[in-house]
């Protein structure tokens, strides 16, 4: 396979990972709860009732990690900041969390591996959610641009790229309004005011680094939505365009200085009061890179519950008898990148593409220390495929990292579900690279490829 994909030798490849699902270490070096740490305390909101306590144990077993990266030839690595290691409740900054970044970061030096940090992960300190009511209150949009100038301050010279924010939809709609992911809040116009002070965060956190140091790669993650019609029926055909809106524009639009659409606007209701004049300029800060995460597309049609009615869309779930799943059960849909990067270039002015995460859940076990991963190999060989003729076809995507570099806490399904590529064995954090790691170990060694 990897002698038919071809890619510019500047192209970065890279794996991903994010601080709560990998670090545990949840109570050492003053490290504060987070509003995950709450929501898996309370009975019912995990699927398998695990929480993210010790997780991979990457805080005491990174520099393990690390080797591992080195060794199948990644140079970049997409990783979190966790807020709640790094700042004190009363802002201040906290040493020891912050020496286990720069020992982080020493450790990827040393092995050649550039970082690309995100400071939001959707780990957001539970001081925040009781005292501004989380993504609720605007106050936390200012905190987040003083984590930022700390941040900035404290590692900033070590950190050549940097995301705000990772999928603040699911921060604003899972957590706020369907209420599957932390703090667990289910009200339409709430998830909306959630969105608007995560995109504030956002531009304030832009203009906060960039006060501290001015050289520095800023840009944002997002997870853009590629939904099709049900059929075509004008109820389906809206309920589609409902569900991109929700997804893409309620977050691209503020990003370039753009009022969102006027459905959002009615379904935020009279908590549009707490959206101030200027706040879309402050949004829409310059970028240097956008991050877009792609798994799967979706299919909506007209609305049936109450819930659905708010919303304006449902979807339908995939036939899971159908042989093109997942373990998780989303559809594996290689062409849907190409879609919805097209759809996106179409209607605004990115700057420079990262695919930042990319991945499937394939729960394939360990068997006489071989992890088979067909699903997921074959996953990654087709999106791959895509990736190429998509660069090919003059596409600004600049690098791609694999989600996930390890097997980890999948938030609402714990540690049911596995995305990495090395296995983990939860009970003795064995660590068992899979079919697919030594696929991308062969194609980084590939000269096609950097």
């Amino acid at each position: 396979m990897t002698d038919v994909l071809s890619f510019p030798s500047s192209f970065e490849w890279g794996c991903a990972t994010a601080a709560f699902q990998i670090e545990g270490g949840a109570s050492e070096g003053g490290k504060l709860p987070s509003i995950w740490d709450d929501f898996c305390a309370q009975p019912g909101r995990i699927k398998d009732a695990s929480d993210g306590l010790v997780a991979c144990d990457h805080f005491h077993r990174f520099r393990e990690d690390v080797a591992l990266m080195a060794d199948l030839g990644f140079h970049h690595y997409r990783f979190s900041i966790a807020w709640t290691r790094v700042v004190r409740e009363d802002g201040s900054a906290n040493p020891e969390g912050l020496d286990f970044y720069r020992r982080l970061l020493d450790e990827l030096a040393q092995r050649g591996i550039t970082p690309n940090a995100t400071l939001f992960h959707w780990d957001l300190p539970s001081h925040l959610q009781r005292a501004h009511r989380g993504w609720l209150g605007r106050e936390t949009a200012h905190r987040f641009a003083d984590y930022a100038a700390l941040v900035a301050r404290e590692l900033g010279d070590r950190l050549p790229r940097v995301a705000t924010l990772n999928e603040p939809w699911c921060s604003a709609f899972l957590g706020h309004d369907i209420g599957v992911f932390a703090p667990g809040v289910q009200d339409r116009p709430s998830s909306l005011l959630a969105a608007h002070h995560l995109m504030l965060a956002h531009g304030l956190g832009l203009q906060a680094w960039r006060a501290e140091r001015s050289g520095t790669q800023l840009g944002i993650v997002l997870n853009p939505e590629l939904c099709d019609a049900a059929s075509d029926a004008p109820q389906d055909v809206a309920a589609a365009r409902m569900a991109e809106l929700e997804r893409n524009d309620v977050f691209l639009n503020p990003l370039f200085k753009r009022e969102w659409p006027a459905e959002m606007l009615t379904q935020i209701g009279e908590l549009a009061e707490q959206r101030r004049p200027g706040d879309i300029a402050l949004c829409a800060q310059p970028l240097d890179f956008i991050g877009l995460n792609y798994y799967t597309r979706s299919i909506a049609q007209a609305p049936v519950s109450a819930d659905e009615q708010r919303r304006g869309y449902r979807f339908v779930p995939p036939d899971p008898q159908r042989p093109d799943l997942t373990d998780i059960g989303w559809a594996i849909c290689p062409q849907g990148l190409d879609r919805v990067v097209r759809n996106l270039v179409a209607q605004w002015p990115l700057p420079p593409i990262w695919i930042t995460e990319n991945g499937a859940a394939d729960n394939a076990p360990v068997v006489k220390d071989v992890c088979d991963d067909r699903l997921r190999l074959g996953y990654l060989q087709s999106h791959l495929a895509q990736l190429s003729q998509m660069v090919a076809s003059g596409l600004d995507i600049r690098g791609y990292y694999v989600w996930s570099l390890l097997d980890n806490f999948e938030w609402a399904h714990g540690y049911s579900q596995r995305f990495g590529i090395v296995h983990v064995d939860y009970a003795t954090q064995r660590r068992t690279p899979k079919s697919s790691a030594h696929y991308l170990q062969q194609l980084l060694s590939s000269p096609t490829t950097p």
